[in-house]
């Protein structure tokens, strides 16, 4: 069954009675089934049958902020390891490398944490203490799974949404509400094992492909039922990126893959940043440059640190959810390797 994220017991349904009366001519399509126990993975997969009930999920607050108290801020004199790794010619297998490159820092971390004592260090050692310029610059601040028909839509801290659909295409709509792009998976030629590349196409909702009238239909109606969820929930209002990154305001960020599991949901975004958002509503977020983290925790007060054994060992509640991190992205390497 699914985790009680909360109650939606009539909610959904009378919230959701305007997407389905809209898309009721839109071709459904049907969501992986999950395997119990396990991992459940949407990205390129096979369709199947689901009987997964409608989930409405909350997972930021308005009020989640990133304390300004850190002396250690980034300068802009230090170039970003992101850009040096998204950008190298060399990995020309970016998902399985940072990925693959996240399991080995976790991995480092615990591995130490077993054999040190942290009972003296000090409470200001620059590893407890929060980043006021660091961490991602989007994320998912909430979602609706309705993949038990067409997909999951979400909707990001900058205002813009999208829909993963369960056929693995995907599309995602800017924060005005006007420009929008689709992307799809390039099919592949012959026996090869290898997954095409993606193709992304950008369009308006004024014009677009009539082949694309379904999904967008859908677009526009996941994005008014989540910005709709948004102000009638206790954390009302706007959401609004802690930072101002010029760079990252010329893209259009994506889900580009989620797996449903036991214990938590997990997002990569098309910029890979990861997030896991447990369903105690605790949510740990890393970054592709390997050296933070953030941590939201039960109260939503969101946190960036340096991503340190000393944070680690300091903090049981971001341990024992940084194991199950690992475990995650340790079973997505090996789906990613293939």
């Amino acid at each position: 069954a699914t985790p009680p994220l909360m109650d939606v017991q009539g909610v959904v349904k009378n919230a959701w009675s305007a997407v389905v009366n809209a898309a009721s001519s839109t071709t459904s399509t049907t969501a992986a089934t999950p395997v119990a126990g396990g991992f459940h993975v949407y990205d390129e997969t096979a369709a199947a049958n689901s009987k997964q009930k409608d989930v409405v999920s909350r997972t930021d607050n308005s009020k989640s902020r990133a304390l300004n108290s850190s002396p250690f801020t980034a300068t802009s004199s230090n170039p970003s390891p992101r850009n040096d790794v998204l950008n190298s010619p060399a990995n020309l297998e970016t998902d399985y490398y940072i990925l693959n490159k996240m399991v080995e820092r976790i991995s480092t971390v615990l591995d130490v944490v077993t054999r040190r004592s942290y009972l003296s260090i000090p409470l200001d050692s620059p590893s407890l203490t929060p980043l006021s310029r660091a961490g991602p610059n989007k994320w998912v601040a909430r979602y609706v799974d309705y993949t038990s028909k067409y997909g999951l839509g979400y909707l990001l801290n900058d205002e813009s949404s999208g829909v993963y659909f369960n056929d693995s295409t995907k599309t995602v709509l800017d924060a005005v509400g006007e420009g929008f792009q689709y992307i799809e998976r390039k099919k592949t030629t012959g026996d090869s094992p290898r997954r095409g590349e993606p193709i992304v196409t950008s369009h308006t909702l004024s014009q677009y492909p009539e082949s694309l009238q379904k999904k967008v239909t859908l677009l526009k109606h996941f994005r008014n039922y989540l910005i709709e969820q948004q102000q009638k929930s206790d954390e009302g209002g706007r959401i609004k990126s802690p930072k101002n990154d010029p760079e990252s305001s010329h893209e259009m960020v994506y889900l580009k893959k989620w797996v449903r599991t036991k214990h938590a949901i997990f997002f990569r975004l098309s910029d890979q940043t990861v997030q896991i958002v447990f369903y105690d509503h605790t949510e740990v977020l890393l970054t592709p440059d390997e050296r933070h983290i953030t941590y939201v925790d039960k109260s939503k007060s969101r946190k960036t640190y340096f991503l340190t054994d000393e944070l680690v060992g300091c903090n049981s509640e971001i341990a024992k959810r940084l194991k199950y991190t690992k475990e995650i992205l340790q079973q997505l390497v090996c789906g990613t390797k293939r």
